[in-house]
């Protein structure tokens, strides 16, 4: 009888086991099978940034171009765009309330007003970084959220408050935290960043590695997707739909640019 207790209280440990870890390893998102993918005229060729925009639509900048093109994914097409400002080295956007903000590289950001057309400067310049390239949107902390590119030390995650106006660091990246992904390494240099609208999550994007790295928002790492390159030339975009639904951008290379959509599972 005992030893029957005991076969199957290992039996139930066994299966719960199974259950924990099977729940552990997975991932919200089938990186490897999009929903579709669509290319992209050659007006969207160096797409560096995407963010939400409305229903089947995403707003895009191109790496240069002083323009924000709206793009709709059902049609298939650009429906409208607009000019905000000269031409310039551009790397994200975020469309927050009617305003796109813009990033440069240098760390400065235009905030476009899409009726008013006014536009809005901040100065998120920081001694430590040499180049930023991903912008996105933390609303439980009313904040933009810059990740530096290359920077002097460990790569970090910067955190713009939009009431206050103050940027400060919100974690640094060790390079411990990196798996390796082929060829590629351990190499990560965001290029792209967005805060995933059900669960908080901070996903950071890299072109230069081809990987895409999900963080808790006190940065400690969660889980990380290696990307195909094949599939993803130059992953420079990420936004979210608000059901979670992940879209990323990949900047043309020899080829036309391109947007992958993935289901929120």
């Amino acid at each position: 009888m005992l030893i029957l207790l005991a076969l199957a209280l290992l039996i139930s440990f066994l299966v719960i086991f199974y259950f924990i870890k099977k729940n552990k390893a997975h991932k919200p998102y089938e990186i490897d099978k999009p929903n579709f993918q669509q290319n992209l005229s050659k007006n969207l060729k160096e797409i560096s940034g995407i963010s939400y925009f409305a229903e089947n639509q995403i707003i895009c900048i191109n790496d240069e171009v002083g323009h924000l093109f709206v793009y709709d994914y059902e049609k298939e097409e650009i429906i409208d765009t607009l000019e905000f400002e000269a031409d310039g080295d551009y790397e994200d956007v975020v469309f927050l309330d009617g305003i796109s903000y813009v990033l440069r590289s240098d760390g400065q950001i235009s905030a476009f007003e899409t009726n008013s057309k006014n536009t809005t400067k901040y100065d998120c310049s920081n001694d430590e970084v040499e180049e930023f390239e991903g912008l996105g949107y933390d609303p439980k902390s009313n904040s933009l959220l810059l990740a530096a590119k290359e920077m002097k030390g460990e790569k970090a995650i910067f955190q713009f408050d939009l009431k206050n106006q103050i940027l400060t660091k919100k974690f640094s990246i060790s390079k411990d935290d990196i798996k390796k992904n082929g060829k590629h390494g351990k190499e990560f240099k965001p290029s792209g960043i967005a805060v995933h609208p059900i669960s908080g999550e901070i996903y950071v994007l890299a072109s230069a590695g081809k990987k895409l790295v999900v963080f808790d928002s006190s940065g400690k790492k969660l889980d990380q997707y290696n990307l195909d390159e094949d599939q993803f030339p130059q992953p420079e975009g990420i936004c979210f739909t608000p059901n979670g639904d992940l879209i990323i951008s990949s900047e043309g290379k020899s080829n036309q640019a391109s947007i992958s959509y993935f289901s929120f599972k």
